[in-house]
């Protein structure tokens, strides 16, 4: 009987082994998966970074060129406003220099308060 409960207990003893070899190897298997999960994600968070960087540089880039646009138009038609009033003060000069004074005083009247 002693030796019908020794062959019980070893067998037992090695089940037990067994058992936590597998669970090792299983919480190996589980570490190496959240490891590549872990990396994977990184990777992700990379290129949704760098494209969204790119897609901002995209409306950067798109935004300064209108703005340029703008700009040059906005200068285009001070120029040819300014050619516009330098035509009608020459041809009447006695009403651009009421105009001014008007403004003139208009600006100083409201400076006042």
């Amino acid at each position: 009987m002693a030796t019908a409960q020794t062959n019980l207990s070893t067998e037992s003893a090695a089940g037990k082994n067994s058992d936590i070899d597998a669970l090792k190897d299983q919480i190996s298997t589980l570490r190496s998966d959240v490891k590549a999960l872990t990396e994977l994600m990184g990777e992700v968070g990379k290129a949704r970074g760098t494209e969204a960087r790119e897609k901002a540089e995209a409306k950067v880039h798109e935004l300064r060129g209108r703005g340029e646009d703008a700009l040059h138009e906005a200068g285009r038609r001070l120029t040819e406003l300014e050619a516009e009033t330098a035509g009608h003060i020459r041809t009447s000069p006695f009403q651009a220099i009421g105009v001014a004074a008007a403004v003139g005083f208009l600006i100083g009247y409201l400076g006042r308060k």
